[in-house]
């Protein structure tokens, strides 16, 4: 799926977040925050990101994630083997979402709300399906 889809996904949501834009729309001093921590390949393209404060931040390409919060996480997307949200995530203020590569998990922080069209975007660039957590409680 062209990256210009996603956007366009994104955008129709119109979802009202604080954090959570695409990477178009991000800032440019926050932009270059980011791209003096991470090494783009020349083929890789930024599509949305989470940009809380300096040291609290995540971003989806259409090869990785880079999730970074006081230490740079890098996860190409086709190592991605299940993500899986927690079934009450639609009543959370902040929330998260389980990636699953590598035999490590990465508990990526959510917006609130914002899960609806991240799990989407994320759909569409790992070709994974989706599972419910139904064990709440351990989170």
């Amino acid at each position: 799926m062209k990256i210009s889809i996603l956007e366009a996904k994104f955008r129709r949501s119109k979802l009202e977040l604080n954090y959570t834009e695409l990477w178009k729309t991000l800032n440019i001093s926050k932009q270059n925050i980011i791209l003096q921590t991470i090494n783009l390949s020349i083929n890789e393209t930024p599509i949305v990101t989470s940009f809380i404060n300096n040291v609290e931040w995540w971003l989806i390409t259409d090869q990785t994630i880079y999730n970074y919060n006081n230490y740079l996480d890098k996860i190409l997307l086709s190592n991605i083997s299940k993500i899986e949200i927690f079934k009450d995530i639609k009543t959370l203020n902040e929330s998260c979402i389980n990636i699953y590569y590598n035999e490590k998990i990465l508990p990526l922080k959510l917006e609130e709300k914002s899960w609806i069209i991240i799990i989407e975007i994320l759909k569409h660039l790992t070709h994974l399906n989706i599972s419910i957590d139904k064990n709440f409680d351990k989170y």
